[in-house]
């Protein structure tokens, strides 16, 4: 009898926390264009889960019910959705531009490359470690406009480190990885030369700022910008703006990064080739084959969450050019993103043999228990991405 009750009480408990869950789908669009919303930060207040909105606005998250869901986008006025008023069938929110916010170009008394060099020292420093950051990547590869490769998994993060140099070792616990082209196919099957392992560390180390703007003091071929964003509501963001000085025969970059000047704390930024200067794009050598960049865009995001600041999205494309004397001669592109979903600030005990070492997740294959893709915080697949992996989820063993 005992044991019945015991049962019984399991069960009852079990069920009320299935009911407690809930998915919910939202597609985010511009009040005035209702155009997609792309990139907007997704966080469930009160706790530490989120996600971002891809190519087509759209996003889905678990949560427990009753939950707040917080949108914030550099472009948009914040909202907040309550999960009871959204569906797993779908559901349009429209996000309000900040047209009306007051613009203000900012003088500084020293170079503006000097402010953002100690705004990236203040976000080293404030940056939580050590830490786990739990999340999703996925990858896709095209060889001469045909789709070649796609990659995705959940992957643990464990950073540790100093603010000068950050440390990270990776557990990644479930994965897919196909290859989206037949053996009989010409196309060639290339890499993308994408190192999972350093997704999150060079975020942290604001890597590519870094190595566009100060190695060297590459800031000298830069005309940078600072200005002030408010909106009606009072809140306040820093723009600091860069572009290559004209009549320079190099080919450079342009970028964006936005900070909070009460905490001097990044929050965006994007860098991305400036393709007006194509033609000044050097050849590399690579083992057999000659490369030149073509293209290459890295935008990634960070959020206050509970206190704690963290890396929230990140994004990579690139579009190369290899070729030889031997009738090789490919472009290459590559588009990763890799999606924070949650984060840890203990239990980092983890076993160092089960780190992963290798620089390409397309080669630990498929190797999944659950269908992780459809978990919380997963960017949700566009329509035509969904199209290209539909027959992977069809002969998918997991039922």
């Amino acid at each position: 009898m005992k044991k019945y009750i015991l049962f019984l009480f399991v069960f009852i408990c079990a069920g009320t926390i299935a009911a407690q869950e809930k998915t919910i789908r939202v597609t985010l669009q511009n009040a005035v264009t209702k155009e997609p919303i792309q990139s907007a930060s997704v966080v469930v207040s009160n706790s530490s889960l989120g996600t971002i909105s891809n190519e087509e606005g759209d996003f889905q998250l678990s949560v427990s019910k009753p939950s707040e869901i917080i949108i914030s986008h550099l472009g948009y006025k914040a909202k907040m959705l309550f999960s009871a008023d959204c569906s797993d069938k779908g559901s349009i929110v429209l996000l309000e531009p900040n047209e009306q916010m007051l613009e203000e170009v900012i003088v500084t008394k020293s170079p503006i490359h000097e402010v953002l060099a100690k705004v990236i020292a203040t976000s080293k420093e404030k940056l939580n470690k050590p830490i786990v950051l739990n999340s999703y990547y996925r990858e896709f590869v095209r060889v001469n406009d045909k789709y070649t490769r796609f990659t995705d998994g959940l992957l643990d993060y464990h950073i540790s480190g100093t603010t000068k140099k950050t440390k990270s070792d990776l557990i990644v616990h479930q994965s897919r990885a196909e290859k989206l082209i037949t053996d009989d196919d010409e196309t060639k099957d290339i890499a993308s030369g994408l190192d999972v392992r350093l997704g999150i560390r060079r975020q942290y180390d604001f890597y590519t700022i870094e190595k566009v703007l100060f190695d060297s003091k590459n800031y000298e071929d830069y005309e940078f910008e600072l200005k002030s964003k408010t909106e009606k509501s009072g809140n306040e963001v820093y723009l600091i703006s860069f572009q290559p000085k004209a009549a320079l025969e190099k080919f450079l970059y342009k970028g964006v990064i936005a900070y909070d000047p009460s905490t001097n704390l990044i929050s965006d930024f994007e860098i991305y080739s400036d393709l007006d200067n194509l033609k000044y794009s050097k050849v590399i050598n690579i083992l057999i084959v000659k490369a030149m960049l073509l293209d290459m865009r890295v935008k990634t995001s960070f959020k206050i969450s509970n206190g704690n600041y963290v890396m929230a999205f990140s994004s990579k494309k690139g579009k190369i050019k290899v070729w030889n004397k031997r009738k090789f001669d490919e472009v290459l592109e590559y588009k990763s993103d890799l999606v924070v979903t949650d984060y840890k600030k203990e239990d980092f005990s983890y076993d160092p043999k089960s780190v992963y070492d290798d620089k390409s997740l397309y080669k630990r294959g498929n190797n999944y228990t659950t269908k992780f893709w459809l978990n919380t915080g997963a960017m949700v697949l566009t329509a035509e991405e969904t199209k290209i992996i539909s027959e992977l989820e069809k002969e998918s063993k997991v039922n």
